[in-house]
Parts: C-alpha cells; sequence; structure tokens
C-alpha cells in the first residue's frame, strides 16, 4: 500500500520568540509563536574542506534557531500519527493538527529565509510539516482552513523549487539537501494533486539518485570525511521515500540510472556493516567506527518504504533491532504508511 494511498484510506533562525500563542479550541497542544524569520549560518567551522568540523558556536546557534520548529514539528507528528492508529478519536487529533498548522499558516512562518543555510535547512522542515498536514487533511471539514494551509504550503514549495533552480550552490544542488528539498515538494504536490511540483520533486530525486558510482557511493556525500556515511544515509532517507511516493504516480524512481538507489541502499548497509568501504572513498574512518556516532532509528527509518518495494534481507536484518522506525520529518512512525513485503 502506498503512503498515498494509506493516507485517502485513512480518511474513509535567528532570535525565536517562545512564548505560547492562545490555544485553539481544539488544539491538544500549546502551539509556540511561529518562526518567521531564519537567518542562521553553518555549523561547520569556515575552515573544513569536507564540511564535517563543527563550529561549536555555530552549531549552537544553528540548532537554538532550528529548535523550535522541530519541535513543532514532533508535536504534529505525534498527534498525526495518533489520528492515523486511532480512528475512534481521528478526528479530533486531525482538527489539533489543523489548528495549530492554521496558526503558523496565517503568520506566513518560514516565509523569511534570510540566508543560504535557512534556505537548504527549511525544506527538511517544511516536509516534515506538509506529511503530519497530509496526514490528518482527509478528516478536514473546514474548508477556509483547508485552503489556508494549502496555499502556505503551495507557497513553500514555489520557493523551494526557485531557490534550488536559481541560487542553491553546485553541489547542494546535487547532495542530500536537494533530496530533502525533493521529498518536500513530492509530498505538498501529492497532496494538493500539482503535477508541476511532482515532476520537480521526481527530477530533483534523480538529479541526486543519478550522482551514484557503480558500487552505490555518492561522490557528494562520500566528500564529507568522517560523516561520510552519516551523510549517505541522510542522503538516502528522501531519496527512497520519494521514489516510493511517486511511484504510483508514473514515476520509476527507483530505476533510474541503473537501479542507482538501490545500489546506494546496498552500500550504505554494507558500508554499516564495514564502515571501512566508506572510509577508503572518504579518506576517513567513519563516526560509526571510531565511536562518535551510534546508529539511530530515525536514520534507517526509510527502511520501510523501501522494504515495501525490495525484499532486501541484509536491510531487514540491520533494522530488525529497531523497536520503531520514525522520522519526525517523513511522517513520523513510518510503519503507518508503508507495508513491507514479507
Amino acid at each position: 500500500m502506498s503512503a498515498r494511498l494509506g493516507l485517502i484510506a485513512a480518511g474513509a533562525l535567528g532570535a525565536v520568540a517562545m512564548a505560547a500563542l492562545p490555544t485553539p479550541a481544539r488544539a491538544c497542544f500549546d502551539v509556540a509563536e511561529p518562526v518567521i524569520t531564519l537567518d542562521h549560518d553553518s555549523r561547520y567551522s569556515d575552515d573544513s574542506a569536507t564540511r564535517s568540523d563543527f563550529d561549536a558556536a555555530s552549531n549552537a546557534e544553528v540548532n537554538k534557531a532550528l529548535k523550535p520548529v522541530d519541535q513543532f514539528i514532533g508535536e504534529l507528528v505525534k498527534h498525526a500519527n495518533t489520528a492515523l492508529r486511532n480512528p475512534q478519536s481521528a478526528t479530533e487529533h486531525a482538527a489539533c493538527v489543523a489548528d495549530a498548522l492554521a496558526i503558523w499558516a496565517e503568520a506566513g512562518a518560514l516565509g523569511d529565509l534570510a540566508t543560504p543555510n535557512a534556505q537548504m535547512s527549511a525544506p527538511s522542515r517544511i516536509a516534515g510539516l506538509a506529511f503530519a498536514y497530509a496526514s490528518v487533511r482527509p478528516w478536514l471539514t473546514d474548508n477556509a482552513q483547508r485552503d489556508l494551509i494549502d496555499q502556505w504550503l503551495r507557497d513553500h514549495a514555489d520557493q523551494i523549487v526557485a531557490y534550488w533552480d536559481r541560487q542553491s550552490p553546485p553541489k547542494a544542488s546535487r547532495n542530500n539537501l536537494r533530496a530533502g528539498a525533493g521529498v518536500a515538494v513530492a509530498r505538498i504536490g501529492l497532496t494538493l494533486d500539482a503535477d508541476d511540483l511532482t515532476h520537480w520533486a521526481a527530477y530533483s530525486t534523480t538529479r541526486v539518485a543519478c550522482t551514484a558510482t557503480p558500487d552505490g557511493s555518492l561522490p557528494l556525500e562520500m566528500a564529507r570525511g568522517p560523516l561520510a556515511l552519516h551523510y549517505q544515509l541522510h542522503a538516502l532517507g528522501p531519496l527512497v521515500v520519494s521514489a516510493a511516493l511517486l511511484e504510483d504516480e508514473g514515476f520509476a524512481l527507483f530505476r533510474a540510472c541503473d537501479d542507482a538507489i538501490p545500489r546506494a541502499v546496498a552500500f550504505a548497509v554494507a558500508a554499516l556493516a564495514d564502515p571501512s568501504l566508506a572510509a577508503a572513498h572518504a579518506g576517513a574512518a567513519q563516526s560509526y567506527a571510531t565511536g562518535d556516532e551510534t546508529l539511530r532509528s530515525f536514520e534507517v527509518a526509510w527502511a520501510v518504504a523501501y522494504l515495501e518495494h525490495y525484499d532486501d534481507q541484509d536491510l531487514r536484518d540491520l533494522v530488525d533491532g529497531f523497536e520503531r522506525l520514525s522520522h519526525s520529518k517523513l511522517g513520523g512512525d513510518q510503519s503507518l504508511f508503508w507495508s513491507p513485503n514479507g
């Protein structure tokens, strides 16, 4: 069952003020003040050739700017997932999500992306908002509220397209960040039945996937030194989910460029078992091998969508140890959207 069909069936930054707005009648959490402006710079040291050396102060500023947005997405996704799990309370939780989104939409949240780094980090957040909304939209009965949120997301999709087509840096335009832009636009395009957006998302997904080398490594991610494998996984989330979302729309993205996405998945799974495979490309020991990083479930949450299309036992074995595969920026609990084979 595709994510889109599943949802239809279910329906049968700069300084940020943290004060809560008045809670709508049906809202089930305090809605933080909408974040209008993001103007953060890079997390990485200016002299980091591989963009893998964090500048402590800059990293803290980026986290501070994005934290209220990420927390808001987390709340939305929690209640959207509850709506999908519990038909008896679905209408209540759907209204809660929509009321909260309407506050941010009416305020024009995330409408001022004042730096290139803000432009590049925002799409994955827009994706999280869009997935939460798509989960509950079938239950909404307030047409004016639905139209408000629809238009807000459409405006964001147009902004994403304009930036990545005209202004994005050459490397970013073909790496995990472009993949993140693609999945945001794919989800919005499917929700709004906008063919121009789904076609752009398919193009963007292919643009990134087709950089894969014969062994499945993604060169622009492999250039990230000790974080190469980390960023390969970061790219696979939106690549796999976009391909799965768009499969029913006639886009054979998994098969593009001689099965580039399956090759990239196979490389990542093999490199998690033997990080030296990635180190050979990156020229540095990988964060998972040095103990600087432990694989977390959200980094492989895309496996649920992938296993709906491919019976990959190595990938299945990799993720079997995780109780739940969930990623807030891809809609939360992936088992609610995909039905892995086997």
